[in-house]
């Protein structure tokens, strides 16, 4: 009898293991490639992010443009190479687009042939008559972030290299590039689009409260980045800016100042809340402020928790959390709870994460209850199952966690065409760059940009929008969305937080 008690018992506990354990082996999502896994995911969210940004911050021309001058030219190349004569010399493109501001949206294809060795950018612009020429705060926050974030990326001395080597000149120098552009498109909306209060306005008069919080997340990287002795992974920074630092520090204090009122309304607004608060704490030099913004990330935390619980209890019928609701959930508490340790945002992020899954359909790698996709769904979903992977330990299936990671990212954006093309693997790279499987650079069967469709092809960025209509998918928006890219972009570059983290430590 004790056997037989003893062998129920074991039953009953396989039995719970099953789901998980088929969940996390199968089903297989149907049309995917064997051999795209997790690494694969994460290595082309590095490569579709570096595409993005490149074609945004250098070819397109999609904002306003500024040429710096040959001796500033001159004085980054010289701090990004220190021996020309290495055989490794940075050059700058040819008739690069360099922009001070950032228009909200355009249509990506090209307007002539492209020069193929993508050296001549000039050949990669974008038909203006297809802009829509509004500044907004979300287009410009995430792209000054995001050239900051891959500036870091660019100073990690064991993958570019440091001045005196004779490897990854080119890419050091574009770090000092794209900073620059940081720097201007920062002080640009500090001199044209704020008010006396601190917030900073749309070119349209209009305030975006999701904007704001952005921006502050934008000037407070920036003011940390320029202030840095030294960078993640160097012993240096040549991007230091004492001066520059502290005016953008004292800017993000003035939008600060402005935010401490305002209660953020919605799932979304929270969240971006309280990604942006670590950042502006970790900036501060002043004990007092840093300990106002762990006092707004308490509130804003309690905020987005009371909204979750409601959604997880159905308490409120008409509160309804779509897969995106529930990412936006996720990504905030998990904020919370990694700067306060507090053990209930872990716990509501957990069951968060049980109903997003719930509704998780692992065939076809999309979600039951949402049909679009906009790129800020994807970018959300994806930095939600980023934080989940880094943070979140053993409150949630770690193995279902990396299953949705790696198949929602194959689905909704290689095999939905959402990133629209991909360069050849010799392109856009230094040679040392080019060793890795070539599914990590583009997808099978993705085009190349001069074939990806109309006369000339299109830029590898990614679509605004794509739908699933429970059988196939198709690309219902394909202008390119500055915010959206951006914002992807960076969740991207953060899958690879061990050399670019995108998740500040406040002391």
């Amino acid at each position: 009898m004790r056997k037989l008690t003893v062998f129920w018992s074991l039953l009953i506990v396989m039995s719970l293991l099953i789901p998980s354990a088929a969940f996390a082996q199968g089903p297989v999502l149907i049309g995917g490639y064997p051999d795209f896994d997790a690494t694969a995911a994460e290595e082309k969210g590095y490569w579709y992010s570096r595409y993005n940004m490149g074609s945004l911050t250098m070819m397109a021309g999609l904002g306003d443009t500024f040429m710096p001058d040959m001796a500033m030219i001159q004085q980054m190349i010289q701090m990004a190479d220190a021996d020309p004569n290495d055989g490794d010399t940075a050059m700058p493109p040819m008739n690069a687009a360099l922009l001070k501001t950032i228009f909200a949206s355009a249509d990506p294809h090209f307007i002539q042939p492209i020069d193929m060795t993508m050296r001549d950018f000039g050949t990669m612009r974008w038909d203006p008559s297809t802009f829509d020429t509004t500044i907004t705060t979300p287009a410009m926050g995430w792209t000054i972030i995001k050239e900051i974030e891959w500036a870091k990326q660019f100073h990690v001395d064991d993958h570019f290299g440091t001045p005196t080597d004779d490897f990854g000149a080119q890419w050091r120098f574009v770090g000092m590039v794209i900073m620059a552009e940081a720097k201007m498109q920062a002080q640009y909306a500090l001199q044209m689009l704020t008010d006396g209060q601190g917030l900073i306005h749309n070119s349209n008069g209009a305030v975006d409260w999701a904007g704001q919080w952005i921006m502050l997340e934008a000037l407070s990287d920036l003011a940390s980045a320029l202030d840095a002795p030294t960078m993640l992974h160097s012993t240096t920074n040549r991007y230091a800016d004492p001066a520059a630092a502290a005016m953008f520090r004292s800017a993000s204090d003035m939008l600060f100042g402005a935010l401490r009122t305002h209660r953020p309304a919605g799932v979304e607004e929270l969240s971006l809340a309280l990604q942006a608060l670590p950042w502006y704490a970790a900036a501060q030099h002043d004990a007092g402020r840093q300990a106002q913004a762990v006092a707004q990330l308490h509130r804003h935390g309690n905020a987005l928790a009371i909204v979750s619980k409601t959604a997880l209890t159905g308490a409120t019928p008409a509160v309804e959390f779509s897969a995106s609701d529930w990412a936006y959930a996720i990504r905030g508490l998990l904020e919370v709870h990694r700067i306060t340790g507090q053990q209930r945002y872990l716990s509501i992020a957990g069951l968060a994460f049980d109903r997003l899954q719930s509704a998780y359909d692992p065939s076809h790698g999309v979600f039951t209850r949402q049909d679009s996709y906009t790129i800020d769904d994807v970018a959300i979903i994806m930095g939600a199952l980023n934080s989940l992977k880094l943070f979140a330990g053993d409150a949630v299936d770690q193995n279902q966690v990396e299953t949705i990671f790696t198949d929602f990212f194959e689905s909704a954006v290689n095999m939905s065409g959402l990133q629209q093309s991909a360069p050849p693997i010799d392109a856009l790279k230094d040679p040392f760059e080019q060793e890795d499987p070539p599914i990590y650079y583009a997808y099978p069967g993705m085009p190349m940009p001069p074939m990806a469709g109309g006369a000339y092809g299109v830029a590898p960025v990614f679509a605004t929008e794509v739908t699933w209509d429970g059988s196939q998918w198709s690309v219902t928006n394909n202008r390119f969305d500055s915010a959206g890219a951006m914002h992807a972009s960076n969740e991207f570059i953060w899958f690879h937080n061990d050399e670019v983290d995108g998740f500040p430590i406040v002391p």
